[in-house]
């Protein structure tokens, strides 16, 4: 939760990327998420850039061949 407070959408978006996909190939998949909710006090920016982090793992592993 902390992360979607404190950074940057571009930093919470690259952080997402990193991590997400070394677990991917470690665990073959992860789960992402903030907690058990979103508070009001997150800006909605750092929620969608969580999403589009998680979504652009998605599409470079599809264009892999």
């Amino acid at each position: 939760m902390d992360l979607l407070v404190r950074e940057s959408p571009d930093e919470i978006s690259r952080r997402v990327i990193e991590r997400g996909s070394q677990f991917r190939r470690q665990a073959k998949g992860f789960a992402l998420g903030s907690g058990n909710s979103i508070p009001d006090y997150v800006p909605v920016e750092s929620y969608l850039a969580m999403i589009d982090g998680a979504k652009e793992i998605r599409r470079r592993e599809l264009r892999q061949p």
